[in-house]
């Protein structure tokens, strides 16, 4: 007889389910909160073939498989369909069967590391959980605990307050325009960073990244923590309407008026951003890409194409042209 044939009963220890995890997370808590291995706790809930693989993915259950679960867990099956949204997850083929408890895994598409303060309030387990986000949803720090969760281990943020107020700023850009067109300004100011990091060509900031390293204990001015203030500053001039019509159909010289004003957000010196020894900062790259690639848009087809290849515009073929 296999496990999840034999009848179940409720575990000595609780692991409460933390709103949006992943039903593999939550099962693993369970699992170290009993010192139970999680590969047989998989296998007493449902019929299905766990292992190392399915770390980083969610799982399905059909209901009778619910209904283990909550035994197991102590906790009403209503209770946990709320708080894990793998359990309303449709199989998009094959449907599950009816009355054998079944266990199907599926791909994870973003999942989050949540804080480990959070996670550990929900029960004597592991530190570690995996929660559900959406494709453009940044959540880099916990505002409540004051922890950046993006990375591992996880920084406390309790002297760098300023990394917990970029947070809420961005938060708030995503409320002003969506979260797809701000996560479009954060990686386009993450790349921007990354480029003066490597170019080290402004001094002021790589001293302020340093000193906010080491107040964090992050390795370095490299990590995400260290920079994400300055980050989230440039965001939003970069998918601002004005300014990014500025930059576009203004003349090449006032591009310096969108410099300086960048310059003043993340507070460093205007005088850095031209050329230096034959190299472009990477803020004035970004501004020239987004320059060229309207232009770009406005030719028409057959120019368009011939300005790509670098050969002289020639009309498209007309009506019979072949014949």
């Amino acid at each position: 007889m296999k496990r999840w044939q034999r009848p179940v009963r409720p575990l000595p220890l609780r692991a409460r389910p933390m709103q949006n995890e992943s039903v593999v997370s939550f099962v693993m808590r369970l699992a170290a909160a009993n010192n139970f291995p999680a590969s047989l706790l998989f296998r007493t809930i449902g019929d299905c073939v766990p292992g190392k693989h399915v770390l980083h993915r969610d799982a399905i259950l059909n209901r009778t498989a619910i209904d283990r679960l909550s035994t197991l867990s102590r906790t009403p099956a209503d209770h946990l369909t709320r708080a894990l949204p793998g359990l309303s997850h449709v199989p998009v083929y094959v449907p599950l069967p009816a009355r054998t408890p079944t266990v199907r895994f599926f791909k994870l598409h973003y999942p989050m590391q949540a804080c480990r303060t959070c996670t550990l309030k929900h029960g004597p387990a592991t530190p570690f959980a995996w929660e559900h986000r959406d494709r453009d949803e940044a959540r880099y720090v916990c505002t409540t605990h004051r922890r950046w969760i993006k990375s591992t281990p996880q920084y406390n943020l309790m002297n760098a307050p300023e990394i917990v107020t970029a947070q809420n700023e961005y938060d708030a850009l995503a409320m002003s325009y969506n979260q797809s067109e701000a996560a479009s300004g954060l990686f386009q100011a993450w790349n921007i960073t990354t480029g003066w990091l490597k170019d080290k060509r402004h001094p002021s900031l790589m001293h302020r990244w340093r000193e906010r390293a080491e107040t964090v204990g992050a390795a370095g001015p490299a990590s995400a923590a260290a920079r994400f203030p300055e980050m989230i500053r440039l965001a939003p001039l970069l998918i601002h309407p004005s300014w990014r019509n500025h930059v576009i159909y203004g003349a090449p010289s006032d591009l310096s008026r969108f410099l300086r004003h960048a310059s003043r957000a993340v507070g460093t010196d205007y005088e850095l951003f031209p050329d230096q020894s034959g190299r472009e900062d990477p803020l004035v790259t970004w501004a020239m890409s987004l320059r060229s690639c309207h232009t770009s848009r406005q030719l028409p087809l057959s120019r368009r194409a011939s300005s790509l290849r670098g050969i002289r515009a020639t009309p498209l073929p007309e009506s019979r042209h072949f014949a």
